[in-house]
């Protein structure tokens, strides 16, 4: 795996340099390999969030590490959006795939964006695959959300919303077991990440 640096702008949060890992694939095409992106020197209190899907959209957007780049993978049934920005934590390894993450926000990124987030909680929910968490977080770079620091700060009705919005739009999709059993406290969350941290 062949790799490069970037510079971040003096002062930038990004810090002085990130190291992005990047794959050959067939036909001699170089592709960026986000699930390779360092999940952050500061984990698990700030991590990168890697965006798939922006807030607001009703695009299922999915990172398709074979092809280096994310894609639509559907469109969500019935008048349902992200309440969130969703989408992975580089680096880890959970039931095999990257580590899901919900990152609140006002306004929309976009698919593939890197977010420095800190992880304030974890949704531990069942649909018919069996069990499953997925963390949230807010954007570490945005002081709006400075006074939320665990799952407690958080507002309810934001918790309630995206707890309905999981269940509603896995049911829409045929999976009736779909349902949210609540919220892992900031240590559960930091333990899950450690745990699953490549």
């Amino acid at each position: 795996m062949r790799s490069w640096s970037a510079r971040g702008a003096k002062g930038s949060k990004l810090g002085p340099s990130i190291t992005f890992g990047r794959r050959e694939s067939g036909g001699g095409v170089v592709a960026l390999d986000l699930e390779a992106l360092p999940l952050g020197d500061d984990a698990p209190r700030v991590v990168n969030a890697v965006v798939e899907i922006p807030v607001g959209s009703r695009n299922k957007y999915e990172w398709f590490p074979g092809l280096g780049l994310i894609g639509r993978d559907r469109v969500l049934p019935g008048n349902v959006r992200y309440p969130v920005e969703y989408g992975f934590l580089p680096s880890t390894n959970y039931q095999g795939d990257p580590f899901d993450v919900l990152v609140a926000a006002y306004e929309p990124t976009f698919p593939g964006c890197v977010i420095k987030a800190r992880p304030v909680g974890a949704m531990h929910l069942t649909d018919t695959e069996g069990e499953e968490h997925k963390i949230l977080a807010v954007p570490d770079d945005d002081p709006r959300f400075d006074a939320i620091e665990t799952i407690d700060d958080f507002p309810e009705q934001n918790l309630h919303e995206i707890e309905q919005f999981l269940e509603v739009y896995k049911r829409l999709e045929g999976d009736e077991r779909a349902e949210v059993h609540g919220w892992l406290s900031l240590e559960e969350t930091y333990d899950l990440i450690r745990k699953h941290a490549t």
